[in-house]
């Protein structure tokens, strides 16, 4: 099959790994290891996207904490990091799939051509691209599916 005329629909994984919001993080983790998964939708009843969580996420919950710091200037005091710290704070403290999903995602309509996907993928740095259909949740692609695909690989 060219290349042009490969779409989402044909490479991605009809059944990607995904979780409610509730899902605890011990869960999800549990299921990354068994399942050998990289990403895991989270969506509600109605597989509608509500974030992602990946490997790097749990992984970065495990993370040291960066304290803030500050620097004096004058008699001026200026904090320093406290946005990244806060953030972080609440990735360690994560118990279920909505404090540690990832909610800013990059999706992709099932009719996109694989050049279109390779582009949001590069340009976009991300590793899986939910597949959407009228808003819900068809598939997932990650960038091993494009590869495959580039080298006609099903």
């Amino acid at each position: 099959m060219p290349h042009s005329k490969v779409l989402a629909r044909d490479i991605m994984d009809e059944h990607p790994a995904y979780c409610k919001l509730d899902a605890k993080i011990s869960d999800i983790a549990q299921r990354f290891a068994e399942e050998d998964l990289t990403g895991m939708l989270v969506v509600d009843d109605d597989k509608r996207l509500l974030g992602v969580i990946t490997e790097s996420d749990l992984i970065d919950q495990q993370k040291n904490l960066h304290l803030p710091t500050a620097v004096a200037l004058f008699d001026m005091v200026i904090p320093m990091g406290e946005s990244q710290f806060e953030e972080e704070l609440a990735r360690l403290q994560a118990i279920t799939a909505e404090d540690l999903a990832q909610t800013e995602v990059v999706t992709i309509d099932a009719t996109a051509d694989l050049s279109e996907i390779a582009t949001i993928m590069g340009d976009q740095h991300a590793h899986h691209l939910p597949v959407l259909d009228d808003g819900s949740v068809v598939g997932m692609i990650r960038k091993h599916d494009v590869i495959k695909a580039l080298v006609g690989v099903r």
